[in-house]
């Protein structure tokens, strides 16, 4: 029998951060996705103006962070932009503690798996929370 090498694991995410940006320098919202909590924070510019925590159920952590293993494996691309993208711009980010495992941007459209997150977080934090896809 042929042991596993630490190598050959799944490494353990631990958050999920979700940037959308109108432009720049107008408005841009961050979704964290933690362990037991979802953070919503608004920015205009670098100036944070408002956000809001939740707290993340068992279940519903479970069919995110499965999600998220399942986007890590079905990606195929870093960039998801609709051309030509003048408007909304995304970026998803899954991460373990020490490091990011994977980062994508895009536009209009969403990832694999992207519409599954949202609609999951907009049971959650509510549609005027979701600020992405």
């Amino acid at each position: 029998m042929v042991k596993k090498q630490a190598t050959d694991k799944p490494e353990h995410v631990s958050s999920c951060t979700i940037l959308w940006e109108n432009t720049p320098y107008i408005l841009s919202v961050k979704t964290r996705i933690l362990p037991k909590e979802i953070e919503v924070r608004h920015y205009n510019g670098d100036e944070l103006i408002g956000g809001k925590i939740w707290p993340l159920h068992d279940h519903e952590k479970q069919k995110l962070f499965d999600i998220f293993y399942k986007c890590l494996e079905e990606w195929d691309a870093d960039d998801y932009t609709t051309y030509p993208c003048d408007g909304p711009h995304w970026q998803f980010k899954i991460c373990t503690k020490g490091r990011c495992l994977r980062s994508i941007s895009g536009s209009m459209e969403p990832p694999p798996h992207g519409q599954e997150i949202k609609d999951i977080l907009t049971k959650i934090i509510g549609e005027e929370n979701c600020y992405f896809l």
